[in-house]
């Protein structure tokens, strides 16, 4: 059975990790989905050396910044997913060599 600090600490961590993926999602919603939106439309309505350039900084300014913020929020939930399951086998080995030794002390008196 976990401790109470221990399934505190788990429900903390679940809501961190739901958080960080609600705002992955609010990135790729507010942000990406209307840079693609917005590059849609220029090739359609506007020409020239100023819708080129408009087109260029987007894709290569804007796009390739937000999707390092994606990524970087992607990689921090798969971490602190790992660090979850590491803590919780450290927790349940630790709880098992306990119960493990005090069964061999009882065993002796």
């Amino acid at each position: 059975m976990k401790s109470f600090l221990m399934r505190l600490a788990r429900k903390v961590l679940d809501s961190v990790l739901q958080q960080l993926m609600q705002q992955f999602n609010v990135i790729q919603e507010q942000a990406l989905a209307p840079i693609k939106q917005i590059l849609g439309m220029v090739d359609g309505v506007w020409r020239g050396n100023g819708a080129t350039q408009f087109k260029d900084e987007l894709l290569n300014l804007m796009t390739p910044e937000v999707t390092r913020i994606g990524t970087g929020i992607t990689n921090y939930h798969k971490n602190l997913t790992k660090a979850r399951d590491l803590i919780d086998r450290a927790d349940s080995t630790a709880r098992n060599l306990v119960n493990s030794k005090l069964r061999s002390i009882a065993k002796f008196y």
